[in-house]
């Protein structure tokens, strides 16, 4: 929808005013012109303007104070100065006060028309000076108003110049003036609407990369799910293993309590009972250091359960955030439509408005509508932004948690290499201390044997658990 240009002539030549009136009329302009700068501002304060054409001798000499004040009301209407003459000095203070160009007024009008179409029309073909009015009948023109202006002749044949059609007038030009701000508004909504529309094409960009983050971090649980699981497979493995190991001893115990009750310790090479009490203490003292590892390999497989346990539980968390970050996804996509359709009921309004008849009442009319609209598109707005705030601290977290829990294993995967270590060690000294004993038969008189295939105990185990805890005292 192209909108009539609406220009403010100021000019202190009421001729000139006049020529300038009759050829931009004529171009299809909306004209207001004043021969005087008080009444001008008045009307730049409850009109919008997009060109202003202002005489640079309004009081009698070159002065800004009319540009000043009309800057003051519309900062950002274009003003082009009007001189009978170019001067330097004057074509350089209006270039440095901002104006858009300084043009003569000579009496062939057409190239201040033309400057004016590049002004208000840059892209739209124009008329050309060979449609424009012509000297002669903007002479004939000024006649004719002239005529109509004389008050002997022109109360008889002026039809215009009637109290209802001047109040006709005014009413229009209201009318009028309500409507083009009523539209500009809607354009400056609009505007708001489209950057909000490619904020949220930006926001739903982040979105897609917020997916892939999640296939990342749904691949890195399958990870840590496999790591666990092999965790647990470890952990039991060791479980048995340390059962295995206590039923050995428990063994061990009942074969040297048999043995101590059914034999006598004979040694071949003739030691005496100091030696062997002082080679048992050695062993007594092998065995409680046996027991002491033991309670040590206890206490880190309960540390080890333990960190399971709070690595299932962070597990958990983990789960329950991602299922709240799911929710949040869903809700950013639910704000994204609510704010489309917003956008395209405006649109879809507009456009009835614009296609209904000149007598059709507006739906934006009430100004209330827009408000709440406008209104309830701003606490969409911060609603989504507060969650994508949301999200974000979340995300940090979660990263977070994960580098924690990578931290752990790493430190559990340790522990548990240390266990297989000691565990490794164990069975090497169990082994040593379950080589059977060689005895021979001292049963007493009048007690039957307990086993006829016993004999005699020998010296190797009690060398080899001396060796085997020097070499660990010594490591």
């Amino acid at each position: 929808m192209n909108l009539v240009k609406k220009i403010l002539i100021v000019h202190g030549d009421a001729k000139l005013k006049r020529r300038l009136v009759l050829l931009l009329a004529d171009a299809g302009y909306d004209l207001r012109s004043y021969t005087q700068g008080d009444p001008a501002l008045e009307t730049a304060r409850v009109e919008w303007f997009d060109l202003a054409l202002v005489d640079a001798y309004l009081s009698g000499q070159a002065n800004f104070e009319f540009v000043e004040a009309l800057k003051k009301v519309q900062p950002t209407v274009p003003v082009v100065m009007l001189v009978p003459q170019l001067e330097l000095p004057l074509i350089v203070r209006g270039i440095r006060m901002g104006l858009s160009d300084v043009l003569p007024t000579a009496n062939d009008l057409r190239p201040l028309l033309r400057r004016v179409n590049n002004l208000l029309k840059p892209n739209q073909q124009v008329a050309g000076d060979d449609q424009c009015l012509s000297v002669k009948e903007m002479a004939e023109a000024e006649a004719v108003l002239q005529v109509l202006g004389n008050p002997d002749i022109g109360q008889s044949i002026d039809p215009f110049n009637t109290p209802d059609f001047r109040q006709e007038l005014l009413k229009g030009e209201k009318d009028r003036a309500q409507l083009e701000s009523k539209v500009e508004r809607l354009a400056h909504e609009k505007a708001a609407l489209e950057a909000e529309i490619k904020t949220l094409l930006a926001q739903n960009a982040d979105t897609s990369r917020v997916q892939t983050e999640f296939k990342e971090l749904r691949t890195q649980r399958e990870m840590a799910a496999a790591a666990q699981a092999m965790i647990d497979q470890k952990a039991r493995a060791l479980s048995e293993a340390r059962s295995e190991l206590v039923r050995e001893r428990s063994t061990l115990e009942e074969e040297r309590k048999r043995l101590s009750e059914t034999t006598q310790i004979v040694s071949p090479g003739g030691k005496t009972s100091e030696e062997l009490a002082k080679e048992k203490t050695e062993l007594d003292a092998l065995r409680a250091k046996l027991m002491a590892d033991e309670m040590r390999l206890r206490e880190e497989s309960t540390r080890q359960q333990q960190e399971a346990t709070q690595i299932a539980q962070e597990r958990r968390r983990w789960h329950e955030d991602l299922d709240l970050l799911r929710e949040q996804e869903t809700n950013l996509r639910e704000y994204e439509a609510r704010l489309r359709q917003l956008q395209a009921q405006l649109e879809a309004d507009r456009v009835l408005w614009f296609s209904a008849r000149p007598t059709s009442r507006s739906p934006f009319q009430d100004d209330a509508a827009v408000k709440a609209a406008w209104e309830k598109l701003q606490r969409a707005t911060d609603l989504l932004e507060a969650e994508r705030a949301v999200f974000r601290d979340e995300r940090m977290t979660m990263k977070e948690v994960e580098s924690d829990i990578k931290r752990r294993e790493a430190k559990l995967d340790e522990t548990e290499g240390r266990l297989t270590e000691q565990e490794k060690r164990l069975r090497g000294l169990s082994m040593a201390t379950a080589t059977p004993f060689v005895s021979k038969n001292t049963t007493p008189p009048g007690v039957a044997p307990a086993n006829k295939s016993l004999k005699m105990i020998s010296r190797a185990p009690f060398e080899m658990a001396k060796s085997l805890l020097g070499r660990k005292e010594g490591a």
